[in-house]
């Protein structure tokens, strides 16, 4: 049963190594280290030099990546790629500042997918810290486990980010592990393997490890795995972080509770703050006249996030996007370059406020809105600026197994979280806190927060200025401190609990 108000929930901490009875609980846990063979980077090497780019049409600067990855943007990282980046030193890097290992973790079949035995690679560093909650990391996709490689030592030691306030001195275990497919885990070769199997089997590493109760954090496809572990494993994970979420409209027959508090928070327009049930007025306002839903303007064409209408493009039909970004270094590059930058926030900032969702919204606004203007932080404008390096890990991380096991999963990804499917609809009494950050690179603003409580418990929200798509990358220390303060706030109330 799902951890509620007035109840809580052990977290059990089990040294590692220790296993679970029966024939899944006497599989080992490995030690694991990367090590590409050197004919595969020289293959790699090859084919960045037999390189032919496309022509592209003269574009003004304001415009130059309207068809996609610019051919100017390109060539800088490709000369990067060829001339200074070396694997071997970012190999030797990841081996020394992030714990891997591997197990195989095997799935009761289910009436949809049958039994699954796989490799599962993942990151696994424990704090020293009695205190400490183990957090299970779910990365998105195209990303990989090393999208936790900034925050795992904050996160497992507070005194290398020292903060004040509530979670202050919050410690965690740090699982990270590599969505089947990805990174140096098995892919499965069943069609139907998206993100309930997923999170079956990260539920499995935890349990391999020793974690009987546990938090998870994931962003985009990540907070997905995030909410399909919080459904089916309501007993182990106990809460769940995420940031920048997208929800769906509240509507009377999902929700009649959530439908007719957006309708009278609309109805006020979010400024009497009893009636607001967590809306600002910039959330409850109007859509500008002429967008209508099935409009052109909601065509693919239009000014709208276009990070997510590529995942859905590229999810229609990963076979045929396979056999072009698995043998080709470059068209991968120019694909996660377009990934990236669609998904960049636009310039205007919010200001960072910790608050409840159920306070009033319409004197947080207007403090916002003053402070944005007002702050001498020139952090508070910026957006993260990725380096080659950087770009060129995240290929390669996609590169070495090759794509298209994660162009499947990310086709099934899309099945299992539509609007109308169960995974969607149903509602999670599992703790939800939320780190918003700036709005995406759109013409729309991001979807209320508070749409979210048609299906998931809101117990935490805290807003941000500074622009970040992938927290963990683009605002590593903001990121920390808000996972200390969310889960170090659930576990004073009682919401979860450490075992004794």
């Amino acid at each position: 049963m799902a951890a509620s108000t007035s109840t809580s929930t052990s977290l059990a901490v089990v040294r590692e190594g220790r296993s679970e009875g029966g024939a899944e609980g006497e599989e080992k846990v490995e030690k694991y280290s990367m090590h590409v063979s050197q004919r595969y980077l020289s293959l790699t090497a090859q084919k960045l030099s037999l390189t032919r780019l496309p022509r592209e049409v003269g574009l003004p600067e304001e415009r130059r990546w309207e068809m996609g990855t610019p051919k100017a943007v390109l060539e800088g990282v490709l000369d990067y790629w060829e001339q200074k980046y070396d694997w071997r030193t970012q190999e030797a890097h990841f081996n020394t500042s992030l714990p891997q290992f591997r197990t195989t973790i095997q799935i009761p079949s289910t009436p949809d997918t049958p039994s699954h035995s796989l490799r599962i690679h993942f990151t696994h560093k424990r704090s020293k810290h009695p205190n400490a909650i183990p957090l299970l990391f779910c990365h998105t996709w195209p990303a990989s486990f090393v999208e936790v490689q900034k925050i795992i030592d904050a996160l497992t030691d507070p005194q290398s980010l020292p903060s004040f306030g509530a979670g202050a001195q919050q410690a965690f275990h740090v699982v990270a592990p590599s969505i089947p497919g990805f990174g140096f885990s098995d892919a499965s070769s069943d069609e139907g393997f998206g993100v309930k199997e997923t999170a079956a089997m990260f539920d499995g590493v935890m349990r391999r490890l020793g974690y009987e109760g546990y938090v998870a954090h994931g962003v985009g496809w990540g907070f997905s795995i995030c909410r399909a572990l919080a459904v089916q494993h309501p007993q182990r994970c106990m809460a769940v972080h995420t940031a920048n979420p997208s929800f769906g409209e509240p509507t009377w027959k999902r929700s009649k509770v959530a439908y007719m508090k957006y309708r009278v928070a609309r109805w006020t327009r979010a400024r009497i703050s009893l009636l607001s049930f967590g809306y600002t007025p910039a959330e409850v306002q109007s859509r500008p006249a002429g967008v209508m839903e099935g409009s052109m303007n909601e065509s693919l064409y239009a000014q709208r996030q276009l990070g997510t209408t590529l995942s859905g493009l590229y999810s229609l039909r990963p076979q045929t996007l396979s056999f072009s970004l698995c043998d080709s270094p470059v068209g991968l590059l120019a694909a996660l370059l377009d990934i990236i930058h669609t998904r960049a926030p636009s310039s205007s900032p919010v200001t960072s406020r910790s608050r409840s969702p159920f306070l009033s919204p319409v004197e947080l606004e207007m403090r916002d809105s003053h402070h944005a203007r007002t702050s001498p932080d020139p952090d508070i404008r910026s957006m993260y600026t990725w380096s080659p390096t950087e770009v060129l890990n995240w290929v390669m991380i996609q590169w070495l197994p090759g794509p298209e096991a994660s162009l499947r999963w990310l086709r099934r990804a899309h099945l299992d979280t539509g609007p109308d499917a169960a995974l969607s609809t149903t509602y999670c009494p599992v703790p939800l806190g939320i780190s918003s950050f700036r709005a995406r690179n759109a013409s729309g603003a991001a979807s209320p927060l508070m749409f979210g409580s048609a299906s998931w418990r809101i117990e935490w929200v805290k807003r941000h200025q500074r622009p970040a798509i992938l927290p963990a990358w683009e605002a590593p220390d903001l990121l920390v401190l808000d996972m200390r303060e969310c889960f170090g706030t659930f576990l004073s109330q009682g919401l979860i609990r450490l075992a004794s």
